[in-house]
């Protein structure tokens, strides 16, 4: 006889909080595990690089042609970028509805497995790659939102819903500390390539391999201790294609209001956290006029502000629940945005102020969002709806950051960019408040 999964019996009984102890730790892993990908490659290093190896391969007017259609050295990057986030419409909810019949261990395994090994072939792109790091990058980037939504399916099988805010946070914190960690490392062997005898090329190519192999590495023992929680789903669903499985998700979201209210807020406020997150460095460098290396100082310091913020958001959310504490953090960010449109050019020291504020908010108010939202839908239909939140997460993150650009096309004015982004954090909140109240206790 087939012993069941612990996962199995979810839909009869919670999990117990002492019995998961070593999924959770291994859930805590995979955060830990692909952070240090997301800050030090994307974030950092990755961007510049690829942005000269377009550069160095372009031809008269500054001009590559990936797939024969000619653009700007300067703008491939960002091409790259969007099409990465587009790709994941595909993934992500098929990713959510493969764990519907098979096992999510194998899934995550497979993800991980073409997601660090793109990450640490990056080590191979020349200075003239351009092509080969931009596939690369895609290629880890739609893996990466394919194992978090894997990934994210677990939550309600490693913690009861009175420990999911707490368990989620605490996922996110050790994401923070990982990339903090690793970063500072990065950052040393960056501006010593010289005295280590490499060129900054090779030093860039060695950072992102690495993040590549800590991604693996820990992945791998992420995926061990999940063992025996990722039995694949015993219902009707399991039948159902990926599409139609996200289909009958959205169409049967108007019988669980508040879970379709907080997603339309999640949409909004969102788009709020990740323009703040993509575009902060241009806004410091373009209109506070602060160098590079401040700017990197900062990203570095937000780190570690939002090990300690996150990690503090999920106990505070366990005593006064996910909705109120996100309604806080929301507005705490109105006040981080507002102050940030009014600093002066050159003030570094108002700038590092304000990322350590914005640090202690910005991973709990994801962390947040996850917890709360798996506990407003069917708990025996959490793979599908995860499907969904991560969809809005990932690949409809761009409309802050087009948003941001476009009123800066309009006025020419980065200070005026930077303030539109308070119209989806208020829209955002104001509809937190206006949801109906949560259909479940503690969300």
């Amino acid at each position: 006889m087939t012993t069941p999964s612990p996962a199995a019996d979810l839909a009869v009984a919670p999990p117990s909080w002492r019995s998961t102890r070593r999924a959770r730790v291994g859930w805590y892993g995979y955060d830990w595990a692909n952070s240090v990908f997301t800050t030090s490659v994307t974030s950092v290093f990755f961007g510049p690089y690829l942005t000269d190896a377009a550069r160095a391969a372009a031809g008269p007017g500054g001009t590559v042609h990936p797939l024969g259609i000619g653009i700007s050295a300067a703008s491939y990057v960002p091409f790259v970028v969007g099409l990465s986030v587009f790709l994941q419409i595909f993934v992500l909810p098929t990713a959510a509805a493969l764990t519907t019949r098979h096992d999510k261990g194998r899934l995550l395994g497979v993800l991980l497995l073409v997601g660090g090994g793109a990450a640490t072939a990056m080590y191979t792109i020349g200075e003239t790659d351009y092509l080969l790091g931009g596939g690369l990058f895609v290629l880890a980037t739609i893996a990466l939102g394919g194992s978090i939504t894997v990934c994210n399916t677990y939550l309600p099988a490693i913690a009861p819903p009175e420990r999911q805010d707490r368990t989620s946070a605490e996922a996110s914190a050790a994401g923070f500390l990982s990339a903090g960690l690793i970063l500072v490392v990065d950052l040393v062997v960056y501006n010593s390539h010289d005295r280590l005898g490499l060129t900054e090329s090779e030093a860039v190519r060695i950072i992102m391999m690495t993040a590549g192999l800590w991604w693996l590495l820990f992945g791998a023992l992420s995926v061990m201790l999940l063992r025996g929680y990722g039995a694949p789903a015993t219902t009707p669903t399991a039948r159902i294609g990926s599409y139609r499985l996200l289909g009958r998700a959205l169409r049967d979201l108007q019988q669980h209001p508040a879970a379709a209210w907080f997603l339309v807020a999640f949409l909004l406020y969102f788009n709020g956290v990740q323009a703040v997150t993509g575009l902060v460095g241009t806004y410091a460098v373009e209109a506070l006029e602060l160098e590079l290396d401040q700017v990197i100082v900062a990203v570095l310091v937000v780190q570690f502000a939002a090990v300690v913020g996150t990690a503090a958001l999920g106990r505070v959310a366990e005593r006064y629940g996910g909705r109120a504490v996100l309604i806080g953090s929301v507005l705490f960010w109105c006040a981080v945005i507002i102050t940030g449109g009014a600093l002066p050019a050159g003030s570094f020291g108002g700038f590092l102020a304000l990322c350590i504020s914005a640090g202690l908010v910005v991973g709990g108010v994801y962390a947040l969002s996850r917890s709360v939202f798996i506990r407003l839908v069917p708990q025996d239909r959490v793979p599908e709806y995860v499907g969904i939140f991560e969809t809005v997460n990932r690949c409809l993150g761009f409309l802050g950051p087009a948003a941001f650009g476009l009123v800066l096309q309009w006025t020419g004015s980065y200070r005026w960019a930077w303030l539109s982004i308070l119209v989806f954090m208020v829209a955002g909140v104001v509809t937190l408040v206006a949801a109906p109240r949560p259909e479940v206790s503690n969300a």
